[in-house]
């Protein structure tokens, strides 16, 4: 079964759409060859189910990356606006300067 698949089906619209978001997400890191952790999953299931807010998501995904970042093996969706994010852009463009003149 495709990841999320069990919403498919679901009466909710809305529910179709996140769900459908978050697979597509996830499937581009996977294409990537990157993977993402059952914590992020559960975290898109509690969105996709209305549990909880894109944003209370992300905050989630913030303080996971805040707590965990030293010692991760996998990768994770970052989203664009998170301190993460602007973290790895600071990186790059130090360890590489001349990609970005």
């Amino acid at each position: 079964m495709a990841l999320f698949g069990e919403y498919k089906n679901h009466p909710d619209e809305s529910v179709r759409e996140r769900a459908s978001n978050w697979a597509v997400a996830i499937g581009l890191q996977r294409v990537d060859g990157l993977s993402v952790s059952d914590f992020l999953i559960e975290v898109a299931r509690q969105e996709i189910e209305g549990k909880i807010t894109m944003d209370e998501a992300r905050a989630m995904i913030d303080e996971h990356y805040a707590q965990t970042y030293s010692n991760r093996s996998s990768y994770e969706i970052v989203p664009l606006d998170s301190e993460e994010s602007k973290r790895i852009a600071e990186y790059n463009k130090a360890r590489r300067p001349e990609l970005y003149k």
